[in-house]
């Protein structure tokens, strides 16, 4: 080897081992208090840590931190609690770690917690299953109408409104005139559709309304929120978050299946306010059309974790973050038992094949479609039902189509809504289970940790799925009051090809019957049928013999009976 070639060699080498840098991932915080949070990153090499921030005002304020706390030591797991800060603020914060041989870095946004309530109020406009409640029942059969026209008669100060659609209820567009005569500012960012005549009454009448200008082929301002009380207003119990998956207009408050979902917090009012103001182009009354964001031009200008009177939630916003990777990765990690949803439109892929991953690993899919959407190209719907058609589900999941009158217009899905434990997870906003809404559209989405949420919709969903033909299996409590105990556990191991076990509990002696039934609800097995004495049972279940598909346990007891699906493979 040639002096030379052996001399390049040696440099190459030097300046690679002078220039490695260490490389940053897993960038969170959590440990969220009115006054303190908790930043977390790994490093691939052993580093030190640097974090500093700055409290923002607006999308629109320049960057230039103003505290910074610093470690030496070297380490790949960097954990650093930042204290002194003030209530429902959104911070600017920038980490970096360095070896002796380079650094990294990498920055995001996160916010306080509020001195708001937290309270969480969940309204339906069609009928709820209260036979599943853990306790408190769900609001259905709810006057849309009345409940907007109400809200909006108590906003003091301000209101920002999202839509896709505004038509035809003149209640609503005689409150917001209202409001802004008393002095309310209101703020209105629409679709690019044309303007229906109420829209055109509001705006006749001094109200500012905006449209999405860009790359509308295809694509649509898709959010649904509205903000009350956040702006020109100092008191944290009044500022609302209202969202959900309703538009306002006659259909959507009468006749189609909607939700709506108002939250009173006011770092949840902040979050929201800022990826409005993306698109309106400003923090102030008026619109700056040359700043107006919409769609791919957007960025992600905001915290995604919030602790809301104690409750966790994450808050997505379409297309600047990856919401189909948010929702899989909820769906693969969060859920233990079942998964359940109500969606209007489903053909996102990544989706699709979330559920069917967990559905093969044993765990309950179930599901309600809209009509409308369910024979689409690419629905997901005959490919779950197990018709015949590339991609089948083989077995079957338990999906069905609605069969009312008018759109199943939700957009939720409920994580382990018949489980006692586990972090029962809710997930509304205006997001569909489709490409336009993860590529192009404007769209939000709440992820909500917190079980009393998580009933109040599973009822909505036990009353859609019934109505659409679907039985309930293993879903609601495992205690019913005035029965605490009476418990049907899922079989073991669910699939199965031989020998299951079948495990039930009883808190008093009585009459009970064990069977199995197929899908055309015929009895195939009587596995009990005596008195039993208060305590544990295990029974086993032979299915080597039985056809591969879809079967039902059901366990009753006292006038009280509750069912489990089982599922044969071979």
């Amino acid at each position: 080897m040639s002096r030379s070639l052996l001399s390049m060699i040696l440099c190459s080498f030097l300046l690679t081992a002078a220039g490695q840098n260490p490389v940053i991932s897993k960038l969170a915080y959590d440990s969220i208090s009115p006054q303190s949070v908790t930043v977390s990153w790994q490093t691939d090499l052993a580093a030190d840590s640097r974090i500093r921030w700055m409290a923002t005002d607006s999308n629109y304020q320049p960057v230039a931190f103003t505290d910074s706390l610093y470690s030496s030591g070297l380490v790949s797991n960097h954990i650093v609690t930042i204290d002194s800060l003030s209530p429902s603020t959104i911070y600017r914060y920038q980490v970096t770690s360095a070896t002796a041989t380079g650094s990294a870095t990498d920055s995001g946004y996160f916010v306080t917690q509020s001195l708001s309530g937290g309270s969480i109020s969940v309204y339906f406009n069609h009928t709820v299953d209260t036979s599943v409640s853990t306790g408190e029942y769900a609001n259905g059969d709810v006057n849309f109408e009345h409940l907007l026209d109400t809200q909006i008669a108590q906003a003091d100060s301000s209101i920002d409104i999202t839509l896709w659609e505004f038509s035809d209820i003149t209640s609503v567009a005689t409150a917001l005139i209202d409001a802004r005569n008393r002095g309310v500012r209101i703020r209105f960012i629409y679709n690019s559709t044309p303007n229906t005549p109420l829209l055109n009454t509001l705006i006749a009448n001094g109200i500012q309304v905006i449209k999405r200008n860009y790359d509308t082929v295809g694509f649509s301002m898709h959010d649904k929120f509205w903000i009350f009380d956040y702006r020109y207003n100092t008191d944290p119990s009044k500022m609302y978050l209202w969202t959900g998956s309703t538009n306002v207009s006659h259909a959507m408050f009468h006749e189609d299946r909607n939700n709506i979902i108002l939250i009173q917090d006011e770092a949840l009012c902040a979050v929201y306010s800022r990826e409005f103001e993306q698109m309106w182009g400003s923090h102030t009354d008026l619109p700056v059309p040359a700043m107006e964001k919409f769609g791919p031009l957007k960025r992600d200008l905001v915290p995604h974790v919030l602790n809301t009177g104690g409750t966790r939630i994450e808050v997505y916003l379409s297309p600047a973050d990856s919401i189909a990777d948010s929702i899989g990765s909820i769906i693969q990690t969060k859920t233990h038992k079942s998964l359940a949803f109500c969606m209007y439109k489903f053909s996102l892929p990544p989706v699709e094949n979330s559920l069917h991953e967990i559905f093969q690993n044993g765990i309950q899919v179930s599901g309600v479609f809209d009509s409308s959407n369910s024979v689409d190209k690419g629905s997901a719907f005959p490919r779950m039902k197990g018709h015949a058609v590339p991609g089948a589900w083989n077995p079957p999941a338990d999906v069905f189509i609605d069969t009312l009158p008018g759109l199943l217009h939700h957009k939720y899905f409920l994580v382990d809504a018949d489980s006692s434990g586990n972090d029962r997870i809710v997930s509304t906003g205006s997001y569909n289970w489709e490409v336009p809404a993860e590529t192009g559209n404007d769209e939000n989405l709440l992820i909500i940790h917190d079980s009393r949420v998580n009933n109040l919709y599973f009822q909505e969903f036990s009353a859609r799925y019934k109505e659409s033909g679907g039985k309930i299996f293993g879903m609601g409590v495992d205690t019913v009051p005035g029965r605490s105990g009476i418990l049907l556990r899922q079989n073991y191991p669910n699939p199965f090809s031989g020998i299951t076990y079948i495990q039930f509990s009883l808190p008093v002696s009585g009459d009970v019957t064990l069977t199995v039934s197929d899908l055309t609800d015929r009895v195939v097995k009587i596995i009990l049928r005596e008195k039993l004495e208060p305590g544990i049972y295990t029974l086993p279940l032979d299915g080597t013999d039985w056809p591969e598909g879809i079967y039902f346990c059901t366990l009753s007891s006292s006038g009280f009976s509750v069912t489990r699906k089982m599922c044969v493979v071979r």
